[in-house]
């Protein structure tokens, strides 16, 4: 008898983790907003120090799709003495939004959970030097070799749906 309930407490738990595996292959909100805050850190430790170009897309590697290394490389890597480095700025292409992550933030699954958006509507802003329109920025994560990363980052566009 102890032999059928251990076989049956077995095929029950088999069951339940195939079944949190599935669920388990997007990402849960947090997980999703999680990902594109460590994703704008790593972007910003690049103005930290001085690299080669191939440590730059190595740090680049764990939260970029590789398309969108080469345009982030492209538009903001310089070269400096002894390496390459970029310097940040509030209006830099292809970084990272500077979103709320907060209800403000929304995070929209794409069709059969082969894409994430990460979007946040800004309002119209007339403070400081430099003044905005109200717009959307987002940012979108795929699967890359089975990695969530990010593959786009977009300002002044519409919500995705």
């Amino acid at each position: 008898m102890s032999k059928f309930v251990v076989a049956c407490l077995a095929s029950i738990l088999l069951f339940l983790g195939g079944g949190f595996t599935a669920s388990a292959e997007g990402l849960h909100r947090e997980e999703a907003l999680n990902l594109v805050k460590d994703a704008l850190e790593n972007q910003g430790s690049i103005s930290e120090e001085v690299r080669t170009k191939e440590a730059i897309n190595a740090k680049l590697q764990k939260h970029f799709t590789d398309d969108f290394i080469k345009k982030f490389v492209q538009a903001n890597v310089v070269e400096a003495e002894g390496g390459y480095t970029a310097f940040g700025s509030d209006f830099a292409p292809y970084y990272i939004p500077f979103f709320s992550y907060d209800e403000n933030t929304e995070v929209v699954y794409g069709t059969n959970g082969e894409v994430i958006y990460v979007q946040e509507e800004f309002p119209d802003t007339e403070d400081g030097p430099v003044s905005s329109g109200k717009h959307v920025e987002s940012v979108t994560l795929i699967k890359e070799n089975d990695v969530w990363k990010v593959k786009d980052v977009k300002f002044e566009g519409e919500k995705s749906k």
